[in-house]
């Protein structure tokens, strides 16, 4: 048996209408991390590198042994609205120029921009110009959603240039490994490349172009707005995001 269309919306709407039963049962329960159940889902994009969401890990497994945490991986045909709305995930985290307005929102962490290519590259000696940069060729991810353009991308287009690109991959986690005894370069935040360059003797080099600093956010449905659990959640993701870049570092 298949389900139809109308079966799917239906279950669909259903599953939205339990949950909102449950918070309403709930909502009065006072919230110990200590005694919980419950299972976190946080959509997390691959271009924050494995120190933030293994610091998640770690503090839940600290302070909340009995959660469960499920990270769900962010793609340009995973709609992640859509998946906040229905309870699929808890929480998004993002760094669009402009994020969804339909959605709350709270600052993470900011983290600036750098270049990652392999020690042993031109570049790497000596001040890289903006003709170098642009000239030089690039690895890119392909973007993790359809509807919103990437930071460096969104920068490029304002400044009218344009990145040489030259190979494209699927995920964040794959351009370091493709830097090693190459001659290509890999843009990014300055806490991913620092996670990677001395795994894979790759060098950290300033990039030429003032790129804005990239800000982070995490981003939540309604439905878990006023949720004790939720915003338990929340502070754990922002204390996790103090730690990763430094609080110094963190927005307010």
């Amino acid at each position: 048996m298949v389900t139809t269309v109308r079966g799917q919306e239906i279950l669909a709407t259903a599953r939205l209408a339990l949950q909102n039963i449950d918070s309403l049962v709930t909502a009065g329960e006072a919230f110990d991390p200590g005694t919980t159940q419950i299972t976190y889902k946080v959509g997390c994009p691959d271009y924050l590198a494995t120190v933030f969401p293994s610091g998640v890990a770690k503090a839940l497994r600290h302070l909340a042994p009995g959660a469960q945490l499920l990270v769900h991986p962010l793609g340009p045909d995973y709609d992640f609205e859509r998946a906040l709305a229905q309870g699929e995930l808890d929480v998004v985290i993002g760094n669009w120029p402009k994020p969804p307005e339909s959605l709350y929102m709270a600052a993470l962490l900011s983290d600036d921009i750098v270049c990652l290519m392999d020690e042993n590259h031109p570049l790497a000696r000596g001040k890289m110009t903006t003709e170098d940069y642009l000239r030089a060729p690039h690895v890119v991810p392909l973007p993790f959603s359809s509807s919103h353009r990437g930071v460096i991308d969104h920068h490029l287009a304002t400044l009218r240039v344009t990145r040489n690109v030259r190979v494209i991959v699927p995920h964040f986690s794959m351009a370091p490994h493709m830097l090693t005894g190459s001659d290509l370069i890999f843009t990014i935040s300055r806490h991913f490349a620092a996670h990677y360059a001395p795994m894979l003797s790759l060098a950290i080099v300033e990039s030429p172009i003032d790129y804005p600093r990239v800000q982070f956010y995490q981003i939540w449905h309604a439905r878990s707005q006023d949720s004790e659990a939720h915003k338990w959640l929340r502070s754990v993701l922002k204390d996790v995001a103090n730690a990763t870049v430094g609080i110094k570092e963190a927005l307010p």
